[in-house]
């Protein structure tokens, strides 16, 4: 990359989160280095160390804006009016992402999943997919609740960890179907079911 078209200050630190994401993404977080960050972002390696001070803060940092940027689309996908009542904008919601340029959102959930799973290993990262977590569900209760869920906080987590569990399954078998009718299925059998 030319110098003069470089990023600067904070846009330099995005471009070697967003290297992060993308070899997380690739090859995991085993992968994530330095060297392979600064080369990935196509920057000088000083600016990874400039940065991040070790790879641990790489990772969380990168788990960080993933869970910032997804946070702020999920508020902006549960404000916008959608087709059909609450209970069919809950799933709207949980699989709009999915729809939007599939091949950016599959890289970018491989990559969220990938980062989720390492905070087994690195406690660092768990207050990071907590909050991201508790994002979904207090979102998705809201829209339970509107729908008539007599238990909204509790059908919002089953629904969010069932949406969860099929989206890593299609990305480990590399299917794209439509979560959205067996979602819907679920959640309305979740309000049949109070």
């Amino acid at each position: 990359m030319p110098l003069a078209t470089r990023p600067r200050g904070t846009a330099r630190r995005e471009a070697l989160l967003e290297a992060v994401l993308r070899i997380v993404a690739d090859t995991g977080p085993d992968a994530v280095t330095h060297r392979r960050v600064a080369e990935v972002a196509e920057l000088p390696l000083a600016s990874t160390t400039y940065w991040f001070s070790s790879k641990d803060e790489l990772l969380a940092a990168a788990l960080a804006l993933a869970a910032e940027r997804d946070i702020e689309s999920l508020h902006r996908r549960s404000e916008q009016s959608g087709r059909g009542g609450p209970l069919a904008r809950a799933v709207e919601v949980i699989c709009e992402p999915l729809h939007e340029g599939l091949r950016a959102s599959r890289g970018s959930l491989i990559a969220a999943y990938a980062l989720w799973l390492e905070a087994a290993r690195r406690p660092e990262l768990r207050a990071v997919n907590r909050r991201w977590t508790a994002a979904y569900h207090e979102v998705i209760a809201g829209l339970l609740a509107d729908a008539g869920s007599g238990d909204p906080a509790g059908d919002a987590q089953l629904l969010v960890a069932a949406a969860d569990g099929l989206l890593m399954e299609q990305l480990a078998e590399g299917g794209t179907s439509d979560l959205r009718p067996r979602l819907l299925r679920l959640a309305g059998a979740l309000l049949e079911s109070r």
